[in-house]
């Protein structure tokens, strides 16, 4: 794996030097800095050009979401992975609107954290499966009167599933030897029946759904 650079920023500082010790057992990857204020992330990521964030969206001086936006608009390439004691289908949705790559449970980081980067380094997205939970919970919790799986093909299935997993569009025609043309139609057509409105609204309808966790093959 190449070497990655990464930023941590939590306003918590024994959970940063935590943070720090499992990840610096990897030699390929380097902490670069740390961070204790969302002010201090986004001047540090600009400093320090990080490949990764490791982010807590509850810090002090700044809505976290607001954060995310500031640092992807200025630093498109960052991956952003965040960091929350937030259980909550609503944080987790807002966070993947945000353009977030990965979030994890800080309940979970000790067993999920190491994968996360790795996932997210091979341009994948990571849920934490409790993050995972919250968001089927909110889906069960308002099913009856949405769109549903029923509503796409099995093909637009398999095609939505690894879009899910974070494959673009050449990406995901290799894998299912289609056209690259053909998987944008899949992915209209998705959007159409299903009402929605971004690829966002798209991991998270897969999400909800659990079309990501199926075996389509």
């Amino acid at each position: 794996m190449r070497n990655l650079r990464i930023l941590i920023a939590d306003d918590h500082e024994v959970l940063r030097k935590g943070i720090r010790m499992l990840l610096q057992k990897r030699r390929s990857w380097t902490i670069c800095g740390e961070a204790a204020t969302a002010r201090e992330t986004i001047a540090k990521t600009a400093a320090l050009k990080p490949d990764m964030v490791l982010l807590d969206i509850s810090l002090p001086d700044m809505n976290g979401l607001e954060a995310i936006a500031e640092i992807l608009k200025a630093h498109p390439s960052v991956n952003i992975l965040v960091l929350t004691m937030h259980e909550s289908g609503h944080v987790v949705n807002q966070a993947l609107a945000a353009g977030v790559r990965a979030i994890v449970l800080k309940c979970d980081a000790a067993r999920e954290l190491i994968t996360a980067i790795e996932t997210v380094s091979r341009n994948r997205m990571f849920l934490s499966s409790r993050a995972t939970q919250a968001i089927a919970k909110m889906g069960a919790e308002a099913a009856g009167s949405g769109p549903s799986p029923a509503d796409i093909t099995r093909r637009e299935k398999e095609v939505l599933k690894l879009l899910a997993q974070g494959k673009n569009n050449k990406e995901i025609a290799a894998i299912l030897r289609i056209g690259a043309k053909t998987v944008e139609t899949h992915r209209a057509n998705m959007m159409r029946k299903l009402n929605l409105r971004s690829l966002s609204d798209l991991i998270h309808f897969a999400i909800r759904n659990k079309i990501v966790m199926t075996k389509l093959s």
